[in-house]
């Protein structure tokens, strides 16, 4: 699974350079087969901040679309696409401009054309201390040949 996802990541930047979820530049290090889940790193930069010194609310929502995305995406049940069609977040905790933050992906299930996954993220440097919750549900749509 973290193969697929790093080949979707880099498939990402070749299709798509210098974009929002490019510029994300999300790594994965490690996957629980048992638990579904996906740890993911990432980088925030000093321009995803609000006028209060935070990350920006839609940055942190960004960030959660995108791993969760990107899991949805190789997991979905055959050739296709799969776009978010609900995103729900909570925050509990700012993020900081500039920081490392850390993704933990769940995956909740799959269907013939749902895909649900949850996500929390925590700042690098307190991985203990959740900051956002997340969760989104895509539509896996076949591609029509």
């Amino acid at each position: 699974m973290i193969e697929k996802i790093r080949q979707r990541l880099s498939q990402l930047h070749e299709t798509a350079p210098e974009s929002v979820g490019d510029l994300l530049r999300l790594q994965p290090l490690e996957y629980d087969e048992q638990r579904q889940e996906i740890l993911f790193a990432g980088k925030t930069e000093a321009w995803m901040r609000n006028p209060q010194g935070t990350l920006h609310g839609g940055m942190c929502a960004t960030i959660a679309d995108q791993a969760m995305g990107a899991v949805a995406y190789c997991v979905k049940p055959g050739e296709g696409i799969a776009p978010a069609i609900e995103l729900h977040l909570n925050y509990h905790r700012p993020l900081i401009p500039g920081e490392g933050v850390l993704i933990l992906v769940r995956l909740v299930s799959v269907t013939k054309s749902l895909i649900h996954v949850a996500a929390a993220l925590f700042r690098e440097t307190e991985p203990d201390k959740l900051c956002v919750s997340s969760t989104a549900t895509y539509f896996y749509k076949a591609l029509e040949r």
